[in-house]
């Protein structure tokens, strides 16, 4: 069965994904926009087996207010967050909330996030770091699950279509992990494959998802630009396209 999810913005064109430490091959891609005014379908594979973490249990000291609730093109970081994860075809979205957990959970539910398939996970601990929010995460993944599609609430500017690249190199080769590559080196968004979530679970404090990426000898890497910008102050998410 499959779900039909509307964005904005979809083609596929011939682009390059490199796998660290081995090869680099060509591989079908996203990078085209789609004009048409009547907007696109993407058809979505929901029941594959992955489904997403979001990380957003943070108190985001240096941005000086919780920058999950900064809102940008009409609505939530967090709820976008939440919401491309869900485009990109996952079956549950975990939510990992620690500081001010209630008005995040309210955020969602004002935001333009499907109410079923996206899960709240309370991390206590989330002073300890993003490594134990994601290893919180990681233990709400059932038997069932094959993958887990890792991203973060700071990434503004990334699309669905961003993310539907990743989720198409993973199906093709589902036992590698496979990451977002900026800043020359790969990064988050991550999908990790279901050999990893025991290193997942084994996460704490700061030591996240780019610790697994950086000792993973199986790791496909998508050229994701756009993965680079994340928000820490007021100022950059004002200066963002509108």
């Amino acid at each position: 069965m499959t779900t039909a999810l509307r964005v904005d913005r979809f083609v596929v064109s011939m682009g390059r994904v490199e796998r660290s430490g081995l090869h680099s091959l060509s591989i079908a891609t996203l990078a085209h926009t789609v004009k048409n005014p009547m907007r696109k379908s993407i058809r979505i594979r929901k029941r594959s087996g992955l489904h997403a973490i979001v990380l957003a249990a943070g108190a985001s000291r240096r941005y000086g207010s919780p920058k999950q609730l900064a809102s940008y093109r009409g609505e939530t970081l967090l709820a976008r967050s939440v919401r491309l994860a869900h485009e990109a075809g996952a079956g549950t979205v975990f939510v990992v909330l620690g500081y001010r957990a209630q008005a995040m959970r309210r955020a969602l539910q004002q935001g333009r996030v499907p109410p079923s398939g996206t899960t709240i996970v309370r991390n206590a601990r989330w002073r300890d770091g993003m490594g134990r929010s994601l290893a919180c995460g990681a233990r709400s993944l059932d038997r069932r699950a094959r993958a887990v599609l890792v991203c973060l609430a700071d990434q503004p500017l990334l699309e669905a279509a961003d993310l539907v690249a990743l989720v198409r190199v993973w199906r093709a080769s589902p036992r590698s992990v496979v990451a977002s590559r900026y800043a020359g080196k790969p990064g988050v968004p991550a999908i990790f494959p279901r050999s990893q979530f025991d290193a997942l679970k084994s996460l704490s404090g700061d030591r996240g998802a780019r610790v697994l990426l950086a000792s993973s000898n199986d790791v496909l890497s998508v050229p994701v630009p756009l993965a680079a910008v994340d928000i820490d102050d007021p100022r950059e998410l004002r200066n963002l396209p509108s």
